[in-house]
């Protein structure tokens, strides 16, 4: 509850931001402003994931984002991608109970190796995060294995100092760009 209503909090501060971001994204390419995309959640259940829209009409959608061209990419994605402001809307999927602020990050349904170590490894009865350790830890630099390893190690030693520490190193690697690849 406490995350749902901090979600909510943030979403209203960051309403004139929002907003403006959202007017670019219009202005910058034809298409809806807002994403949304089927990924795999808590219990590997389904869910839509809202982000702004950073790539062009005609690009596939179902794809890793290690895999994305970056010819898809619009003039203002590459920047919301680096600065990871496309991610803000997920504030919406936390308010909504499918997401958390920190866990593993949800992936598209194609990606059934990734989801099935998860499943084994009891890391999908946990809801899935706007960033986590294996996230600052490489995002898509590392295999599905480095990142299982990862998600274990944050599950058996989650607490509130190493949420925090993710939290920090998380506004790190945003501002450096750390393991941003468009």
């Amino acid at each position: 509850m406490f995350e749902r209503c901090l979600a909510l909090v943030m979403l209203i501060i960051l309403s004139p931001v929002l907003l403006l971001i959202a007017i670019i994204v219009r202005l910058d390419s034809k298409g809806e402003i807002l994403f949304k995309q089927k990924r795999v959640g808590k219990n590997s259940k389904i869910f839509y994931i809202y982000k702004f829209r950073t790539m062009s009409d005609n690009a596939q959608r179902s794809i890793p984002s290690n895999e994305l061209m970056s010819k898809h990419v619009t003039k203002m994605g590459k920047y919301l991608r680096k600065s990871s402001l496309d991610e803000l809307p997920q504030l919406i999927n936390i308010i909504k109970g499918e997401m958390s602020f920190i866990g593993y990050r949800p992936v598209i349904p194609e990606e059934t190796d990734l989801i099935l170590l998860r499943k084994k490894y009891k890391i999908d009865e946990h809801l899935p995060g706007l960033t986590g350790w294996a996230q600052i830890n490489g995002r898509d630099s590392i295999d599905t294995y480095e990142k299982i390893e990862l998600e274990k190690y944050y599950y058996q030693n989650k607490n509130i100092l190493f949420n925090i520490k993710i939290t920090l190193m998380t506004i790190y690697k945003v501002i450096t760009r750390e393991c941003v690849y468009y």
